[in-house]
């Protein structure tokens, strides 16, 4: 059965708990999609202003996330210099954090935090990105996560095939990583995304979206139950 994470992209603080309640009704780990306006052109809470009183209150542990005696949240930080902040969302109660190989030249500080106060690490690359950025860290982070598209922070992107080619490789390179892919996860691209490597599916809208987002998260778990083997 694979690894299938809901992701949410959170605008408000209203947003964020209610799609946090609703795929906690199936999900145990949920990934939270950050984004800070320079790394990625569209900002998410709380770099969008809007909010802030929340993600101050998650800081400094006044309050915890929506839900969290259920579920546990990988934090995505699709941010510029994530070593800056890291430790900021590792306060909030993050069980593990995410950020890219593309937006800092000191990815090693962002394990080293991580490793430091026990929070599990994972690097994600985008499908344009040469895989050789990842020598350094493939075998210090706890996954690889690559994304499915350059184009970063918002629900719906097709799957480029070039992420197809870098998963391969990666599988390749690294044949006992755990390997996901966020974006483009459907039921159209699950099998081609299983058979080039991928153990993990982080997945927003298809789950989000749903008429029944229960029943989607769990055919999604199942998808490699359909590959011959």
């Amino acid at each position: 059965m694979i690894q299938v994470v809901p992701a949410i992209i959170p605008h408000t603080k209203e947003q964020l708990e209610k799609e946090i309640k609703e795929v906690s009704k199936f999900a145990h780990l949920v990934q939270i999609d950050i984004t800070d306006g320079i790394f990625v052109p569209t900002k998410t809470w709380p770099y969008n202003g809007r909010d802030k009183d929340f993600f101050e209150q998650l800081r400094s542990e006044e309050v915890g996330w929506p839900e969290w005696e259920d579920v546990n949240f990988e934090v995505h930080l699709m941010v510029k210099n994530p070593e800056e902040v890291v430790l900021d969302w590792i306060k909030t109660g993050a069980t593990t954090i995410v950020a890219h190989i593309e937006a800092t030249d000191n990815f090693q500080e962002v394990i080293d935090l991580c490793r430091e106060k026990l929070v599990s690490v994972g690097v994600a690359i985008k499908p344009s990105t040469n895989t050789d950025r990842l020598k350094p860290f493939a075998s210090q982070v706890d996954f690889i996560q690559c994304m499915g598209n350059d184009l970063l922070g918002k629900h719906g992107v097709t799957l480029d095939p070039k992420a197809i080619v870098q998963i391969k490789e990666l599988r390749r390179l690294y044949p006992e990583s755990i390997i996901g892919i966020d974006i483009g996860v459907n039921h159209e691209t699950a099998d081609e995304l299983i058979s080039a490597g991928v153990s993990k599916f982080i997945s927003g809208g298809v789950i989000l979206n749903a008429d029944n987002p229960e029943e989607e998260y769990e055919e999604l778990e199942n998808e490699d139950d359909t590959i011959e083997n």
